[in-house]
């Protein structure tokens, strides 16, 4: 049975809020202000899921969403609210998770606001089902696939790829079989790998398959299997990155910055806020796209072993001890404060959860300078609290609108004691 809502805001996880008779519930696709019918679903924490049956009196923020898939697609969910508008929701959730927590902010620079077509990074589903092969994204709080002919946030090359995995992928499946494609844009092309979701053989006809389908796509390299163990299958082209003057080759299915914009803007807020410091440690560091090619000497820490093996290699050819990597588990063994008092400065990019065990040892720290990049407003709150507690300063925080339309929210930061 629906029920009437008046929305109140749109919450952290993008979905309208609205409180009817002492009860919140939670409504996709809709807008502070908005009147909308819902249906009400499942307990989800201290309210109720529904589904938008109609909104009955639209915001004036409200603007027509540019993909066909709008709706049902799980990504991409905020695409019917006016960019502007959308932009001061984000800059506000940094603000009321760094109140929360009592973090005195800076006045913040100003956003980094990517464009529709630059995402260069994306995880495609292949889904074998009956006589067609659906080749897309997740639908929304669903397993089943949404058949995408155009990304509207993906990169052209990307949209071109989707095309000829889902003619590829017809001789590789079979019904009710799926698997993932992960495609990066690099700086030379293409970087595709295919992760089955159960064992199969990598047979000749699957080698043949894939090597065709890496010639009709101008893709630069095939690879086959899940990240740890993926066997490059052809290789047209060396996928390479350019990070200021040092070029590495990223493993298949690598964690890239989702647009190269941001990943530029960020380098450049590194470089800028870190100054001339010449021993910098960058933690959780991934391929080192934030650090590498930073003048003086670099550590880098990262517990991934074939991003590990990428720098390792690229450090090998620079030569001359400029840049050391570790491999290093930094949740369960994160870096004490006598090994930090060795660096001038800290990059510090962990993911979602954030790194609190690393962050209590660098509070105790001499480090004067950290640089922390951050994709979830409350865990970064959290960290820059305890950083805080042991006398640094949040100076500088530049928000950062790389997944466009979600309520995926990135900034940098920096701190200083």
């Amino acid at each position: 049975m629906s029920i009437t809502l008046d929305i109140l805001e749109v919450g952290a996880r993008g979905d309208g809020v609205a409180d009817l008779e002492g009860k919140r519930f939670f409504v996709p696709y809709c807008l502070p202000a908005e009147t909308v019918e819902a249906e009400p679903l499942d307990k989800r924490g201290d309210g109720t899921a529904c589904d938008l049956v109609e909104v009955l009196a639209p915001s004036r923020h409200r603007v027509p969403a540019p993909c066909l898939h709008f709706g049902t697609c799980g990504g991409c969910a905020l695409q019917h609210w006016r960019r502007d508008v959308y932009a001061g929701w984000k800059n506000d959730l940094i603000a009321k998770a760094l109140a929360q927590r009592g973090v005195k902010a800076p006045t913040f620079e100003a956003p980094v606001t990517c464009e529709p077509g630059e995402r260069r990074r994306a995880d495609i589903v292949l889904r074998c089902q009956g006589k067609r092969i659906l080749a897309g994204y997740h639908e929304r709080g669903s397993q089943n696939v949404v058949d995408v002919g155009t990304c509207v946030v993906a990169r052209p090359k990307i949209n071109t790829a989707i095309a000829a995995l889902r003619l590829a992928i017809k001789a590789i499946l079979r019904d009710g079989t799926s698997a993932d494609a992960v495609v990066n844009e690099t700086d030379t092309g293409l970087d595709v790998l295919i992760r089955p979701h159960r064992k199969f053989e990598l047979t000749l006809a699957i080698r043949e398959t894939l090597i065709a389908l890496a010639e009709s796509a101008d893709i630069a390299r095939v690879s086959w299997g899940d990240r740890a163990t993926a066997e490059p299958v052809i290789v047209r082209r060396t996928p390479q990155l350019i990070l200021g003057d040092v070029t590495i080759e990223p493993p298949p299915g690598a964690f890239l910055q989702a647009t190269k914009r941001a990943e530029l803007v960020m380098r450049a807020g590194v470089t800028a806020w870190l100054g001339e410091a010449a021993r910098t440690a960058d933690l959780f560091a991934g391929i080192g796209a934030l650090s590498l090619g930073k003048p003086g000497k670099l550590s880098l820490f990262e517990y991934d072993r074939p991003s590990v093996a990428a720098v390792d290699a690229t450090a090998r050819k620079l030569g001359g001890n400029r840049v050391a990597v570790q491999l290093r588990d930094l949740f369960r063994r994160p870096l004490s404060t006598k090994e930090l008092d060795a660096f001038d400065a800290i990059v510090l990019d962990p993911p979602r959860a954030g790194a609190a065990a690393q962050c209590a040892e660098l509070a105790a720290s001499k480090v004067k300078r950290v640089v922390y990049g951050s994709c979830d407003p409350g865990s970064f709150a959290r960290d820059v609290r305890t950083l805080q507690d042991g006398g640094y300063r949040l100076e500088k925080l530049m928000p950062i609108d790389q997944f466009l339309w979600s309520a995926h929210v990135e900034l940098i930061a920096l701190l200083t004691k």
